[in-house]
């Protein structure tokens, strides 16, 4: 069993202006008010609102309370079946993604105790365990940090925090009928199925299992089954605008593209609205929330990477002395419960962090949630996020934004995408490195090769942005760069994050000859 004690006692919060109270009940309104709507599509497989209940009651019925059940099935519906049913047993749901999950369930098991892992839809759990009571406040969910800077940690949820996202998004931007809600990102992760099928079912909208990621494939799903409302990460808006295969018509039915996981740079935002005539929308969020608390605003232009906070919390930006900073000062992104409006003192972030009370109290050090994110508010209260306060590179003594770097690098016109980090240096303390993805085409005059043998390449992309300096006001020689490699591809994790730590081993001098 997960090691609960040390996680966080929040205040005892004010109850949601509309919905249920538990993940457990979250069928329960579709039940009385339309149990034959469509609530379920899986390829050629339906449910109703009926149908799905009666499926999550027989699953649920073979599930005791506070067992940790892994159900690592892939996206299909049994997936989202079994997650709800866990929740109406009182079990606790683990999410965590993986290719082969058994190779995982020993490590797993280390940081969290037993674990019933569900990996075929052959051997789902069936008995005759009766519905408990549930404590909507109760640890119900394990899931996992994306490990992008560091070891994973275990991220502990109530019922009660996968229900915000849904119901605010149905209070904001009220679902249209016939709203179908479908991604190809993975359900295992907490904040996908928060965001998908949960959202889905708490607007009473229709969830659409999509299990291609490719773009092609995913195109076809989203044309064949009238999706109007997805997640996506920045990698799979860029391979749609790039292939040819994919009409412009097959995405047509789309009313809403959210992009969460990474930044996304404004000319890919730009060519995906010009070629699909629906504008992607940046969200910034946390496995601590979780998922999205702030959101672009659709006033500003695209590419301002500015959003705003959602109507159920308050950002504030704090020193290293944890004290508040003066408007337009970078810090440390924090978030607090909403104090006025409908939804004041509604918002319970993380209960903490499994097994690390340390780290549990640090995270809420001043009774705000600490996200560890840079970033800065302008004077109309919106923000922009700057990176990770860990991702800062200190190069003699000098510190070094990495972000601000990689801006100026994917703004020469043959640069795709650009991860800057700190490589350790015995002189400097770090040196800066950057990883660079090449736009392909007839137009670079040198070939763009993985890592390994850099140098000759290398030094022919600073030749050529150093040919573009009138053209893009950038001068590379300006740059504190110490070491560039040309790779096809950043590392990423399953959510499309980029592994900002994989990089300083592979630009490290010791390692490269």
């Amino acid at each position: 069993m997960v090691d609960l004690a040390g996680l966080y006692q929040h205040p005892e919060p004010a109850p949601y202006p509309f919905g249920p109270s538990s993940v457990a009940d979250i069928l329960d309104e579709g039940l009385e008010n339309h149990p034959d709507r469509l609530a379920l599509i899986d390829g050629d497989r339906t449910w109703t609102w009926s149908d799905l209940d009666d499926a999550v009651a027989a699953v649920a019925t073979g599930i005791a309370a506070g067992e940790q059940i892994w159900w690592a099935l892939g996206n299909c519906a049994e997936t989202v079946i079994g997650a709800l049913a866990t929740f109406r047993a009182g079990g606790i749901w683990v999410g965590r993604s993986a290719k082969d999950p058994r190779t995982e369930l020993a490590e797993l098991e280390q940081r969290i105790g037993g674990i019933r892992l569900i990996d075929s839809v052959d051997h789902l759990p069936s008995g005759d365990l009766a519905r408990p009571i549930i404590d909507p406040g109760a640890p119900a969910l394990v899931t996992f940090t994306s490990g992008t800077t560091g070891r994973p940690k275990v991220v502990v949820h109530s019922q009660r925090n996968l229900l915000w996202p849904g119901l605010l998004s149905a209070e904001l931007e009220p679902p249209e009928p016939g709203e179908r809600i479908g991604t190809p990102l993975s359900l295992m992760i907490a904040n996908i199925l928060a965001l998908g099928p949960l959202s889905a079912l708490l607007r009473s909208s229709t969830t659409v299992i999509m299990r291609r990621t490719y773009s092609a494939g995913l195109a076809e799903d989203i044309e064949r089954d009238a999706v109007t409302r997805t997640f996506l990460v920045p990698t799979i808006l860029h391979d749609l605008v790039e292939d040819s295969a994919v009409r412009p018509q097959m995405l047509s039915s789309l009313d809403r593209v959210i992009v969460g996981g990474s930044g996304a740079e404004p000319r890919l935002l730009w060519d995906f609205l010009d070629r699909f005539d629906v504008r992607p929308t940046l969200s910034y969020g946390l496995s601590e929330a979780p998922t999205g608390i702030v959101r672009e605003s659709l006033d500003d232009p695209i590419g301002s990477k500015r959003g705003f906070a959602l109507p159920h919390v308050i950002i504030e930006i704090v020193a290293p002395d944890d004290t508040l900073t003066p408007t337009g000062s970078m810090g440390e992104i924090c978030v607090s419960p909403a104090t006025s409006g409908r939804w004041a003192n509604t918002w319970t972030p993380t209960l903490g962090y499994a097994g690390e009370p340390d780290r549990t109290a640090d995270l809420f050090r001043t009774g705000r949630l600490h996200t560890g994110d840079l970033g800065k508010l302008d004077s109309d209260g919106a923000l922009s996020v700057m990176g990770r306060m860990s991702d800062v590179i200190i190069r003699g003594g000098q510190n070094i934004d990495p972000f601000e770097i990689e801006a100026q690098l994917t703004a020469l016109p043959f640069v795709q995408e650009a991860l800057v980090v700190g490589i350790p240096d015995p002189r400097l303390g770090q040196q800066v490195g950057a990883l660079l993805v090449m736009e392909q085409g007839p137009e670079l005059p040198f070939e763009v090769t993985v890592a390994g043998d850099l140098n000759a390449d290398s030094l022919d992309f600073v030749e050529m942005a150093m040919t573009y300096e009138e053209e893009t006001g950038i001068r590379l020689t300006d740059l504190p760069l110490d070491r560039i490699a040309l790779v096809h591809e950043l590392p990423r994790n399953a959510m499309g994050k980029v592994i900002r730590t994989l990089p300083r081993d592979f630009l490290d001098p010791d390692i490269l000859p």
